[in-house]
């Protein structure tokens, strides 16, 4: 329960500084309201067609992918600004590969269909994620919100 508030709470805080894309969909109520309906449906369609270990299989790659773009990120746009050492990013960046490549050619051994949806989900967040940032900086800079 405590994870579905969190969730929540950080999409919320994600919407409010126009990060990711919001709708209504004719709900009434503030947004903070709004992000925990939809973490709610979300959890639930996933345990419908998902059991857990396939759940936190999807959680693991996507956690895993994340990471390394953070990592990624902090190495190019942000090091010399933070204080961060590169080598330091750049190992982490490598273990996460490491155990990215593992756990998936493990996976791929004993659970295919849970590695292709993986790839195409987070190939679905990147294409949709794509468009929307270059829409977003694009509205950023002709000024418009």
């Amino acid at each position: 329960l405590a994870s579905v508030f969190a969730v929540s709470r950080m999409l919320t805080m994600l919407t409010d500084m126009e990060m990711i894309p919001h709708s209504h969909f004719g709900m009434p109520g503030p947004i903070r309201e709004h992000t925990l309906v939809y973490t709610v449906v979300i959890a639930s369609v996933l345990t419908v067609f998902f059991d857990l270990s396939r759940i936190a299989s999807l959680g693991a790659f996507f956690y895993l992918v994340m990471d390394i773009l953070i990592h990624w990120g902090v190495f190019r746009r942000l090091r010399h600004e933070v204080g961060a050492r590169g080598s330091v990013l750049i190992a982490a960046i490598a273990l996460d590969m490491l155990v990215l490549g593992v756990f998936g050619a493990t996976k791929m051994l004993s659970d295919p269909l849970i590695v292709g949806i993986a790839v195409a989900a987070i190939a679905g967040v990147f294409a949709y994620e794509r468009v929307f940032l270059s829409r977003w900086t694009t509205e950023r800079e002709h000024g418009g919100h």
